[in-house]
Parts: C-alpha cells; sequence; structure tokens
C-alpha cells in the first residue's frame, strides 16, 4: 500500500523557507552588491560631473579591485540571518494567507463543465490575491534587513568619494545600534512606504508565477503531479518567479533603495524621492542596477524556490 503524503504544517513551510532564505543570500548576495550601489552611487568629483561607476561591469570591477571578494558580501550578516526569518515568514505566511483563500474563495460546489474552463483561470487569480496580501505582511519582516543592508553597502562607497569620510558603524550590530539610538526603532522601518509600494505588487506575481510555471510542465510533460518536476524543472520555475519579481518591479526597488540611503532627517516621501530621481536621470535612473538584478534572480530565486520544495516533500515524507 502506498504511504499517502502528509499536507505541509506551518512548521514544515517555516523551517523549508529557513533553508531558501540560506540559499537565496548566497547566491544572490553579490548581485545585491552591485545592484545597490549603481542604484545609489552619488556623482564623483574626481571624474567631474559624473557618476562613481560607468556600468554594471565597471562597478564589478571597482569592488573586486578596491575590496576583493569580501567586497560583494559586504553587508551578508544581516540579510543572512534576515533571510532565514524572512523567507520562513513569507513561505509560512503565503501558504497560510493561500489556504484561507482558497477555503473561501474556492468552490465547493460540484463544478459544471463551463467552470471546469474557467479553473485554472479562477486558481491564478486566487493565487495572485494571495501573493499579494503576503507581501503587504513580510513588509514589516523584510524593511528593517533591507534598511541595514542597504546602509552597509553603501559606506563603502561613500568612502570612495570622500576619502576622509568617518563611517558611523561598520557592522551590523554596529549598524542596528546607530540607528536605534539615533530614531529609536522607526530608525529601522525608514522606507517602509517603499517597501509595501513595491512588495504588494512583486509578491502578487512572484509566488504566482512559480505555481504556475509548474502546472505548465506538469500538463506539457504529462506528469501526474508536482513530484515528476526534476531539480532543473524546479530551477526553472524559480527563476522565471524570481525574473518576473525583480524586472518588472526595478523602478519601485530604485525607489526604495534611494529613500533607504537618505537620512531620516531629510523627510523625503515616496513621491519627492521619484521626482528627485527622475529630473537626476530621467527614466533610465529607475533602471540602473537592472542588470545585476535580473542576472541575481535566476539563480538566486531559482535556487531558493527548489530548496523550499525539495525541504518540503523531504519534510512530509
Amino acid at each position: 500500500m502506498t504511504q499517502r503524503k502528509r499536507t505541509p504544517t506551518a512548521l514544515v513551510n517555516y523551517f523549508s523557507g529557513v533553508l531558501g532564505g540560506i540559499a537565496v543570500t548566497f547566491v544572490g548576495h553579490p548581485f545585491d552588491t552591485i545592484k545597490v550601489r549603481l542604484q545609489t552611487q552619488p556623482t564623483c568629483p574626481s571624474s567631474g560631473e559624473g557618476m562613481l561607476y560607468k556600468s554594471t561591469v565597471d562597478c564589478v570591477k571597482q569592488t573586486f579591485r578596491g575590496e576583493g571578494l569580501r567586497g560583494f558580501y559586504a553587508g551578508v550578516a544581516s540579510p543572512l540571518v534576515g533571510q532565514m526569518y524572512f523567507r520562513a515568514g513569507s513561505f509560512a505566511a503565503f501558504h497560510y494567507i493561500h489556504s484561507i483563500v482558497e477555503s473561501n474563495l474556492n468552490p465547493t460546489t460540484t463544478a459544471s463543465p463551463s467552470h471546469n474552463s474557467d479553473s485554472n483561470t479562477s486558481k491564478y487569480k486566487r493565487l495572485i490575491l494571495s501573493g499579494g496580501i503576503t507581501g503587504a505582511f513580510i513588509s514589516i519582516l523584510e524593511n528593517p534587513i533591507d534598511v541595514i543592508k542597504t546602509k552597509l553597502q553603501v559606506l563603502i562607497m561613500k568612502e570612495k568619494v570622500n576619502k576622509s569620510y568617518q563611517k558611523p558603524f561598520h557592522d551590523t550590530p554596529s549598524c542596528v545600534r546607530f540607528l536605534v539610538n539615533k530614531y529609536g526603532v522607526s530608525g529601522l522601518f525608514h522606507g517602509f512606504t517603499a517597501t509595501m509600494i513595491r512588495n504588494v505588487p512583486a509578491n502578487a506575481v512572484f509566488f504566482p508565477v512559480n505555481e504556475i510555471m509548474k502546472d505548465i510542465l506538469i500538463k506539457k510533460n504529462g506528469y501526474k503531479g508536482e513530484a515528476e518536476l526534476s531539480v532543473l524543472e524546479r530551477l526553472g520555475c524559480g527563476a522565471c518567479a524570481g525574473f518576473s519579481y525583480w524586472v518588472g518591479t526595478c523602478p519601485l526597488d530604485c525607489i526604495k533603495s534611494q529613500m533607504m540611503m537618505m537620512r531620516q532627517e531629510q523627510n523625503m516621501t515616496w513621491l519627492k524621492t521619484a521626482k528627485g530621481m527622475y529630473r537626476e536621470g530621467g527614466v533610465g535612473r529607475f533602471y540602473q542596477g537592472l542588470v545585476p538584478l535580473a542576472a541575481r534572480s535566476i539563480p538566486a530565486c531559482g535556487a531558493m524556490f527548489a530548496t523550499v520544495d525539495f525541504a518540503r516533500n523531504y519534510m512530509t515524507g
């Protein structure tokens, strides 16, 4: 007799997310460092009024030349610890929210033929709704991680522009102490509006695309279910989800990074920040860091979703 697979519990989803957070950090952090530096770079006095970095490749070269491999993992402690809990919370939240949405919006009556033809559309609408709600919830978890990560990644860049610059902090604990001592807990939630504006549409795409791609592969290859998907297929589904998330929301992510880089005393709203960025560089200003964003999203999110899938499958027997 074939043993029936158990439904993943909240605890299973949580611990699977922890492992996914480790995977996405180690694979994606070097790309993220380059992305943040490109998005928040100041003008460089030594090169007239030009930007500090001429291109993505130039940013990579300067980072490696000046800091070695360690430079690509600047500020990694905050996202590593943070992503473990953040991804744990996000996957647990998504599956919990999705179960509530399914129980309330998924018809339990016997479907008519016309309903059957629309079943996938309805399923994807519920996934999109679940993802959007999850995005709003996890902004609370993600914002402090992003604030600390952004501050640490930008520090070295400020030193390059101004050799006499005195660092107010040098690692994750000292950064947290500095922000809390100066601004209180609100210092960790600087740019929260921008995080929310990015996260709701981004996650309304992120989780559904992964599930939709799985459905497409299952149907195309005649699989009996998700268990038959290969490692490469799972990596591909996650990569598509990550690419959709980051490339689709690059302008919103640029605004978020810019707000988090600014001092809290500047009292810059989301709209003021966006207008200032447009005056500074036009539409192109909102797509700085797009190349590392796209490059990061494919391996990092592929690794994360595949890790979460295998962890969930292993823990549910």
